[in-house]
């Protein structure tokens, strides 16, 4: 009869860094609400008083969530102040939330088209489309949590190598001088 395994060890970083990682994905949770509020409202608002089609409203509910969506992470639960890069942080961020819009955009046109053809009433047919939109969203948070977070922990890490660079240019300059 084979023996269980002990179970792994644990290094201090890791049990250190459980409650840095719930602290920040409460944030990022406090945040994406926030985003959330602002798409759906955005999104059921245009699609249904308004009339418009599935995928302007998706491209506008988009952008009134990415927006306040991006800020409120990098300084709410990535902690990050300071002019954001252009190559290492927005662009990384916009191909993420890019993602989640064409999901967005996909799903709402598709449901959309087939519930019409289906003949659906149209208040059912926006509240089924309001909230597929919503799901998409809901998948993504997990997805794009683990993305931003490795994302904003890279670009953490560069900005500390080239201060620790810069510093030890300086010293060596200090020393030279001396």
């Amino acid at each position: 009869m084979p023996r269980p395994t002990a179970p792994a060890a644990t290094t201090p970083d890791q049990v250190a860094d459980a409650p840095a990682l719930r602290e920040k994905l409460l944030r990022y949770l406090g945040s994406s609400v926030v985003a959330t509020v602002c798409t759906e409202l955005t999104f059921v608002l245009l699609y249904g008083p308004f009339h418009i089609g599935t995928t302007s409203a998706s491209l506008w509910a988009w952008l009134a969530g990415a927006v306040p969506n991006y800020w409120l992470n990098r300084r709410w639960a990535w902690q990050r102040t300071g002019r954001p890069s252009l190559r290492t942080e927005l662009l990384p961020y916009i191909t993420i939330v890019l993602l989640t819009l064409l999901l967005a955009t996909g799903t709402t046109h598709l449901l959309d088209t087939w519930l019409q053809h289906l003949g659906t009433k149209a208040s059912l047919r926006i509240a089924v489309v309001a909230i597929a939109y919503l799901g998409v969203y809901v998948v993504m948070f997990a997805l794009r949590f683990v993305l931003l977070d490795r994302l904003f922990e890279k670009v953490a890490r560069h900005e500390a190598q080239r201060e620790a660079r810069h510093a030890s240019h300086a010293e060596t300059r200090t020393e030279a001088a001396s």
